[in-house]
């Protein structure tokens, strides 16, 4: 079974690095052909760069994660005794920490590279100068690339997938797949936007400053799955959660820079430039609203509570069962102490 599951972790990162090769590659063609010089040739420097990063994410980050284990947890009697008291607060779906080889807190670094360094420029050069003069080509057209785009959510996904060892039907793992499916259907979201900039300017005419807007908020899209990944790099799921500001403000981001804006473009290609009006316009309005009610539902009566030991956020279902914890915690470590101090020489 472990060698099952290991087989599958490796053929997701090696497909992660393909894909990306990929639409780099695919990208790079069109910013090279389509200007008729050789400006964008820097565009392939940046895709090295973000290979790199991936390769040290995606291939070295578990065994930085195993040394600074081994830094964490020494095999030194003065620290044993501290780590294995807090070993009863520090798990992850029933497992301890140490014990637990995730490599999710790297993710958003590789995300973050990708796309900031490669993706949102090449794609803000793309439609902006060229995507409209691709109606006419037959090879390297619009379909391929629309499909080399849809590479990105397949790339989070795997990213993701690839990452975590959460186990089968745990609370971890319902809620990583929730959040990846919620991030890759705005990811798609984002491309369905831009599909209208592909249309020539004897189609429709747009304004210079909505043309400039639909490339903005889509890009703006292309960044924020960073905060879900960072989510899930420090989210325990041992009941313990983020401070509520940091809710409030994954939740705004999504409605006040994608659903929200999403739907007033939509509603203006629709009623003033007579362009059918696309089916993601519902998932804005009802993504909307779940995001409301999980701002509510943040500051409401089920909020988070503080533990007074400890001073960390917990929900009220967990907050008993983790203070009996850390006040346990407390008193073996102050044993180990009084321990420490009686085998001191005098």
């Amino acid at each position: 079974m472990a060698a099952c599951r290991f087989d599958w972790e490796i053929f997701g990162k090696v497909l992660c690095i393909l894909l990306l090769l990929l639409q780099g590659g695919v990208l790079d063609y069109y910013l090279v052909t389509e200007s008729k010089t050789s400006s964008y040739l820097g565009f392939i420097t940046t895709d090295i760069v973000v290979l790199i990063v991936w390769l040290i994410v995606v291939f070295i980050a578990k065994v930085h994660c195993n040394i600074w284990m081994k830094f964490r947890h020494p095999n030194c009697p003065k620290f044993t005794m501290r780590w294995k008291a807090r070993r009863n607060v520090n798990q992850i779906d029933g497992r301890y920490r140490e014990d637990y080889p995730d490599e999710l807190p790297y993710a958003f670094v590789a995300w973050l590279a990708y796309t900031s360094i490669t993706l949102v420029p090449e794609v803000a050069v793309i439609f902006k100068n060229y995507a409209d003069d691709l109606e006419d080509v037959k090879v390297y057209g619009q379909n391929i690339l629309k499909i080399a785009l849809c590479i990105t959510p397949i790339l989070f996904l795997l990213l993701v997938n690839s990452h975590h060892n959460a186990h089968p039907h745990s609370s971890r793992k319902w809620y990583v797949d929730k959040l990846t499916g919620g991030v890759t259907l705005d990811l798609i979201d984002s491309i369905d936007l831009m599909d209208i900039l592909f249309l020539n300017d004897f189609k429709i005419n747009l304004p210079a400053h909505l043309e400039n807007a639909i490339i903005a908020f889509a890009c703006i899209n292309f960044f924020l799955p960073t905060l879900a990944l960072l989510e899930l790099s420090v989210n325990k799921f041992d009941g313990q959660v983020r401070p509520v500001s940091f809710q409030v403000l994954y939740s705004l981001s999504y409605i006040l820079l994608v659903n929200v804006p999403f739907s007033i473009i939509r509603l203006i290609l629709w009623f003033e430039y007579n362009q059918d009006v696309s089916v993601f316009i519902a998932k804005n309005i009802i993504m909307t609203f779940i995001y409301i009610m999980d701002i509510r539902e943040s500051l409401g009566p089920s909020k988070p509570k503080k533990c007074p030991t400890c001073g960390k956020l917990f929900l009220p279902s967990c907050l008993d069962h983790h203070r009996t914890q850390c006040h346990l915690s407390d008193i073996l470590e102050a044993q180990a102490e009084v321990r420490d101090n009686e085998m001191q020489p005098v």
